[in-house]
């Protein structure tokens, strides 16, 4: 059974306690350490900021970043983001991820494949951007993960 989910480019301000749960505080994250480290040296680390009651995750080395939001839609709140950037005309690179812990691999709701979900919603999005035609999740190693 699949939890009933949205996914939004911004969350409310309300929200925040739980964003930066599922991006600084997640215990999930222990096994992509190395990437994340790697991501924060090469792009700069994630950053939660109010934009006018809405909150939205910015990268302080790239200007132009996007995040996606999943929240549940039992709850209102958010389970999961991604922060991602167009690295070229052809390639969107996933740069963050943050899921709540029982989603994640091992956790007690780890066959609803969150994480799956929210990539193929971004690869889904990326199609309607012209001349996108990979997606790539820094995190765990550099190979391309799927078509756009």
């Amino acid at each position: 059974m699949r939890t009933p989910v949205s996914f939004t480019s911004r969350i409310a301000v309300e929200h925040r306690v739980t964003l930066e749960q599922l991006l600084f505080f997640n215990a999930c994250q222990s096994r992509v350490a190395s990437g994340i480290v790697d991501a924060i040296d090469k792009y700069g680390p994630p950053e939660i900021h109010d934009d006018n009651g809405w909150l939205r995750v910015k990268v302080a080395g790239l200007p132009e970043v996007q995040s996606l939001f999943v929240v549940d839609n039992a709850t209102g709140l958010p389970i999961g983001v991604a922060v991602y950037t167009r690295a070229d005309l052809e390639h969107i690179t996933v740069l963050h991820v943050g899921l709540a812990e029982e989603f994640c691999a091992g956790g007690e709701r780890e066959s609803l494949n969150l994480l799956l979900r929210l990539m193929k919603e971004i690869r889904r999005s990326s199609k309607r951007m012209k001349g996108v035609r990979r997606l790539s999740v820094h995190y765990g190693t550099q190979r391309v993960r799927a078509q756009a």
